[in-house]
């Protein structure tokens, strides 16, 4: 029966690390181009979430006003939802 050292298992350890790290290294250009895409691809999810939200709080804001018209204003104040009182008047729904 052979022991092994603990040397011997390092050195292993340390050689299958070693050659882990090469491949990883030799397709630095592909991991690069990789992290791009997902990083893209997750930009658009967020895009994509934030925009079905607006368009979800502009409905709200003409379902509200029924059946008059609506105004939806984004400004540096936030959102805001107006009605139509009549032709010249705005009002904020209930």
């Amino acid at each position: 029966m052979r022991f092994i050292h603990r040397g011997e298992i390092m050195n292993k350890v340390f050689s299958f690390l070693k050659t882990v790290w090469s491949w990883v290294y030799d397709r630095t250009v592909i991991w690069c181009i990789f992290a791009f895409f997902i990083l893209m691809g997750w930009g658009q999810l967020q895009k994509n979430e934030l925009a079905s939200k607006a368009k979800e709080e502009a409905v709200n804001c003409k379902l509200s006003c029924l059946p008059a018209s609506s105004e939806y204003f984004k400004n540096s104040n936030g959102d805001q939802c107006w009605c139509y009182n009549d032709v010249n008047t705005l009002i904020r729904p209930q």
